[in-house]
C-alpha cells in the first residue's frame, strides 16, 4: 500500500446547495417548478414562446366569446 501522500487526488467537488425555506431565491425556484408542472399537464411542456402564446390567445378568445354569447343570450 502506498501512503496517502501518494494517491491521486480527488477533484473538489462543489455540491449544489438549495436556497433555505422561506428565501426569495427558493420562493422563484418553486414558482418556476410549478408553472412548469402546470404546463407540462397541459401539454405545453416542451413548446416554444410562440406557441404558449399562440394557445393563450385562442383560450383568451373563446373566453371571450363565451361571455359575450351569455350576455347576449340574457339580454334578449
Amino acid at each position: 500500500m502506498g501512503r496517502s501522500g501518494q494517491k491521486p487526488r480527488k477533484g473538489k467537488k462543489h455540491p449544489q446547495h438549495l436556497a433555505k425555506v422561506g428565501t426569495p431565491a427558493e420562493n422563484e425556484r418553486l414558482q418556476h417548478a410549478e408553472r412548469e408542472a402546470v404546463l407540462e399537464n397541459m401539454g405545453l411542456g416542451g413548446a416554444n414562446g410562440w406557441m404558449r402564446f399562440v394557445v393563450y390567445s385562442v383560450v383568451a378568445l373563446l373566453v371571450v366569446g363565451a361571455i359575450y354569447g351569455l350576455l347576449v343570450l340574457t339580454l334578449r
